[in-house]
């Protein structure tokens, strides 16, 4: 394997939209927070009640399924020696390039910090080398642009049940896999991703975190491939 495209799909990522912007929640959020906002993230454990009549509501306002994933992708061996890239797939169809060399803040209220700067200047930093960049772009998209060897959706919901192990077995001696998961809490993938997959499968017999799932299958292939120590 040269290198494992991993995309959190239909990431609960994305600025407030047109339709609750002038909603008293939000307005009184972004004065406290001295913030546009246009430009300000949402988030259900402040916007809740203004996120109520959202369509798919179930499936938004989830930021920090998006920032633990990172936490997990961005500080593996897998991705310090090159073998992993990461992408966000966000619900509204932007698509967020992180550079391998990016390392995600530790801290949450400066990721959504990090993440309004991106959406407002559609790359982070805003000079030189971007460690973030920002494009409109839907998922069958970026599929194209990246080209893999084959597309696999990790799914709960509609997957073959398949193990960790069995998973790494079918990708090791690809050159250029792509394992897709969600980065939303609720719900199904849509219908326009279960078509443009090649394979879907679930993991094991329990329901998985986004996260963790990420965490274990970097674990199994670190394994496999001797970078464990």
């Amino acid at each position: 394997m040269k290198t494992l495209h991993l995309i959190i799909a239909e990431s609960a990522l994305e600025t407030i939209p047109k339709e609750i912007i002038n909603h008293p929640q939000i307005l009184k959020d972004a004065k406290r927070r001295g913030k546009d906002p246009r430009f300000m993230i949402l988030d259900r454990s402040r916007h809740h009640e203004a996120m109520k009549n959202l369509k798919d509501s179930h499936k938004r306002g989830r930021p920090d399924i998006v920032y633990l994933s990172l936490q997990v992708t961005q500080y593996t061996p897998m991705n310090s020696v090159g073998l992993l890239r990461t992408y966000i797939h966000t619900i509204d169809n932007k698509v967020i390039f992180i550079d391998p060399t990016t390392r995600i803040p530790r801290n949450y209220n400066n990721f959504i910090g990090l993440i309004e700067q991106l959406y407002k200047l559609s790359r982070v930093p805003p000079t030189g080398k971007p460690l973030l960049t920002l494009r409109n772009m839907n998922l069958k998209e970026l599929i194209d642009y990246i080209n893999p060897s084959v597309v696999i959706l990790l799914d709960d919901v509609k997957g073959i049940e398949i193990t960790f192990r069995d998973l790494v077995n079918q990708i090791i001696n690809l050159e250029y896999p792509c394992i897709i998961v969600g980065g939303f809490p609720h719900g199904e993938f849509s219908e326009f991703t279960y078509r443009i997959v090649d394979k879907v499968y679930k993991i094991g017999k329990y329901v998985y975190s986004t996260f963790l799932i990420i965490s274990k299958l970097i674990t199994y292939i670190e394994n496999r491939i001797g970078l464990e120590e």
